[in-house]
């Protein structure tokens, strides 16, 4: 057992859960021949805070880019920046493979939405 609870938190997710349901979390994206869209988030698993990072006792956070394919996932992310370096990369990728939006309509027709980001915050809290 832990000496210390650990709460890892998306930073735009902590407010899905204060917004009220029909107020959807959403990310700015990118789409050819549109310009400036939203991609709505509807599915995500929960990040693991590493093992090294909790027994160092470190928060961080990670920024990620990423398109969202025709059927709603993340694919080809990248990571922008982290803090700190390197800590929650790894967890941060495996993360991205979690998440599922709902496919962008062009027309009626799903279409790939480029230049997406979010930032994973992973947080220590003391118990």
């Amino acid at each position: 057992m832990l000496s210390r609870s650990v709460a890892v938190l998306l930073v735009a997710a902590s407010a899905a859960f204060i917004l009220p349901s029909w107020a959807a979390e959403t990310y700015q994206g990118q789409v050819a021949g549109v310009g400036s869209v939203e991609v709505e988030l509807v599915e995500r698993g929960t990040p693991t805070f590493p093992r090294r990072a909790r027994s160092y006792g470190v928060s961080g956070s990670v920024l990620v880019r990423f398109s969202v394919d025709v059927e709603g996932n993340a694919i080809g992310a990248v990571i922008v920046e982290s803090k700190p370096r390197r800590m929650f990369d790894r967890s941060a990728m495996r993360y991205m493979e979690t998440l599922k939006f709902a496919p962008y309509l062009v027309d009626g027709e799903a279409t790939e939405v480029n230049d997406v980001q979010m930032t994973v915050a992973y947080v220590l809290e003391d118990g």
